[in-house]
């Protein structure tokens, strides 16, 4: 039987024919990590499948709930040079299919957001932009349906509302629900239009809301509304949690998109309202990275900022994670990375304690940490039990 060698760098070297039973090529690694006297081998390659490309934290509203609020990582946008750096470096990945413009700011602030969309564009991924709508005109809609843009998602819930007449927006979601309707307009005399949805944060306060969301989203044919719960980040949002509640959420049923020549039916999609045993990290399981406005790459939203949060009546810190930037080294190095292939490891067999049921009076939860030794934990992540949910 072939044996494994250690250089004294302590790489590790595996025999072509291992490469070979597992599918893999002489060029990529196997990464080994020794735990609990047992030997496990991950596979280094270049095999993710969606991206998210924060190009700014900056944004026209100041929505009482948001992040940007609390964050204490400086605002951005990202320049010139980081967004090559990062568009050359999703080259290298052969099944990569979706790249999503979002992150903690408003994208359509960005300047040179048409630019950078036309340039991603002609890679051929399925873009998806993300939006709270306002600033959607009629040159930017001309532009999204020219580009074949995949998918749309706006965000628009009471807490938008009240954020717009603090911004001085007159009419807010007249503004956003004409902005939509007018997309939709262009994508039919053009013979395409991106498929549209809608994301709204539930609270206590506005889950009265959920029997109006039909008549919303027929408005403007959106094919899905994504529902999330808050993840509050001062005590007072803490109050208007909803994922703590006895009752059953009970969403409306659909309601009809007219597609051209035929009908899709409109779905809501749910979030967990209980924690529970099964965790599952979407951008893991998806193979999905977050590039920063900086460059620098996270791997997932939850780990993209520094920021304070409540769960459960507890207070926690989350710090920035960061596996490299792609202004420094190449996206498929910082990837293949060991450290953050041991990660992603971690986070797919999910070796986290699970915190909230715990019990014991400890304070890792606190600066995001835990018992097991992991820095940062996954244990309290309320995106891994799709408790908060993101497009």
């Amino acid at each position: 039987m072939p044996e494994l060698a250690v250089d004294r760098s302590g790489q590790l070297s595996v025999p072509p024919e291992w490469l070979t039973r597992l599918g893999l090529t002489e060029g990529n690694r196997l990464v080994a990590e020794l735990r609990e006297g047992e030997l496990s081998l991950y596979a280094a390659q270049p095999d993710a499948r969606a991206a998210y490309l924060e190009v700014t934290t900056r944004c026209n509203l100041d929505c009482a709930i948001c992040v940007r609020r609390v964050a204490t990582d400086p605002l951005g946008e990202m320049e010139e040079e980081t967004f090559r750096a990062a568009l050359e470096g999703l080259q290298a990945f052969p099944d990569l299919e979706r790249v999503t413009f979002g992150g903690f700011g408003e994208p359509l602030m960005h300047p040179r957001l048409p630019e950078m969309l036309e340039r991603a564009a002609s890679s051929g991924w399925d873009l998806v932009l993300t939006t709270n709508g306002l600033w959607l005109d009629e040159a930017f809609a001309r532009l999204l349906v020219r580009l074949r843009l995949h998918t749309l998602v706006v965000s628009l819930d009471t807490v938008h509302i009240q954020a717009y007449a603090r911004a001085a927006f007159d009419a807010g979601v007249e503004q956003v629900l004409s902005n939509l309707r007018r997309l939709r307009e262009i994508g039919e005399r053009e013979g395409y239009g991106p498929r549209i949805g809608i994301e709204f944060v539930l609270t206590r306060s506005n889950v009265h809301w959920l029997e109006h969301i039909p008549e919303l989203a027929s408005q403007v044919r959106a094919s899905f509304v994504l529902l999330s719960n808050l993840l509050p980040h001062t005590p007072e949002a803490a109050s208007e949690i909803l994922y703590d509640q006895l009752e059953p959420l009970r969403p409306p049923i659909g309601w009809a998109v007219s597609q051209g020549d035929f009908l899709l039916w409109g779905v809501v999609q749910t979030p967990r309202l209980k924690w529970g045993a099964h965790r599952q990290c979407r951008f893991v399981q998806g193979r999905a990275l977050v590039i920063g406005w900086d460059g620098g790459v996270s791997p997932c939203y939850a780990l993209m900022h520094s920021y304070p949060y409540w769960i459960y009546g507890r207070p926690k810190r989350v710090s920035r994670l960061l596996f490299g930037n792609v202004r420094e080294r190449p996206l498929a190095d910082i990837w293949m990375d060991e450290a953050y292939v041991r990660f992603r490891a971690r986070v797919r067999a999910f070796r986290f304690p699970s915190c909230v049921d715990c019990g014991m009076a400890c304070t890792y939860a606190e600066e995001n940490t835990d018992c097991w030794g992991n820095d940062p934990s996954c244990a309290d992540c309320l995106y891994a039990q799709d408790i908060v949910r993101c497009p």
